[in-house]
């Protein structure tokens, strides 16, 4: 199984800002700005509200209600209107869905999407960034690879039509992963949709060190590359690693969007995965087991 650490969402060049962390813990990741697209960010609702008009708040007005938004990954059934049996999408294409291909990503992965988030709060009706707090990476949702299509596609389900990447097919090597019904780990309480947001900021869902830019990431001291195992990719220099106080940090790199990790050579990483899901998704997005002890691994 390989693992992808993907990341998504507003950045320094695309939408300019943070993704907002709400009081409650909530979390929204935005969708990049898109040129032409038939979707805006008025149309998209979040918890009751449109995304235009967060986005126009924060960004103090430099990103627009009605500006076209790319909704990708795709995670949030309210979201938008859906049809019919409606799941999780998740488009890539170009050099980006290269390095997929390479890492030979397909059903029975799963991408782990980050983004650069940070607080806000509410002052005279209007949202703004808690001033002085840091900016950091977050995982925000997943998606448990079901089918993979290229776009376009005589076999692409009729609800997946509202998708940025079917509605525009002609991307190079446009291709669309579709989520599983479900994702089940050995050691969770719960039953996970195949693909989904995590309702609440958890610290088990931050990369970024404490204390640290949001580049510099503590992660788990088992993600340490050692010979006959390969690395996190793009994460291969020995020199972006190191231990500091017994704990892991790694300088992330700056650009890249497609991170494929190897679990076959990390067995670590699923008690991990169990762990990270059972604070961030169970019982926010998730169904309770009758009795816990029917969990059942899948992989």
């Amino acid at each position: 199984m390989r693992l992808i650490l993907s990341r998504k969402g507003f950045d320094s060049s695309a939408g300019g800002t943070p993704s907002p962390v709400f009081p409650d813990g909530s979390m929204l990741s935005l969708p990049i700005p898109e040129w032409g697209s038939e979707t805006s960010y008025a149309e998209i609702a979040w918890s009751g509200r449109p995304v235009g008009r967060i986005v126009e708040e924060l960004t103090k007005g430099k990103v627009r209600s009605r500006c076209g938004a790319h909704l990708d990954p795709d995670l949030r059934a309210e979201a938008l209107p859906r049809a019919l049996r409606w799941r999780p999408a998740f488009g890539q294409a170009g050099a980006a869905q290269g390095v997929l291909d390479r890492a030979r990503v397909g059903k029975g992965d799963l991408f782990l999407f980050f983004g650069w988030f940070r607080e806000v709060e509410e002052r005279a009706g209007r949202l703004r960034f808690v001033p002085g707090a840091a900016g950091k990476h977050v995982i925000f949702g997943w998606l448990r690879v079901g089918r993979v299509l290229a776009i376009p596609s005589a076999r692409t389900p009729r609800w997946a039509a509202a998708h940025p990447h079917v509605r525009q097919p002609g991307r190079d090597r446009n291709t669309l992963y579709v989520a599983s019904k479900q994702m089940q780990l050995q050691g969770m309480p719960c039953i996970v949709p195949g693909g989904g947001a995590f309702a609440r900021y958890h610290e088990r869902l931050r990369l970024s060190a404490a204390g640290k830019t949001r580049s510099v990431w503590e992660v788990p001291t088992w993600f340490a590359p050692r010979r006959g195992r390969p690395a996190l990719g793009y994460h291969e220099d020995s020199e972006r690693w190191a231990m500091q106080d017994g704990r892991l940090l790694l300088r992330s790199v700056a650009r890249g969007q497609e991170f494929v990790l190897d679990v076959d050579h990390y067995p670590e990483a699923r008690p991990w995965l169990a762990e990270l899901f059972a604070a961030g998704a169970c019982g926010a997005a998730a169904t309770p087991l009758e009795p816990v002890h029917r969990t059942r691994a899948t992989w």
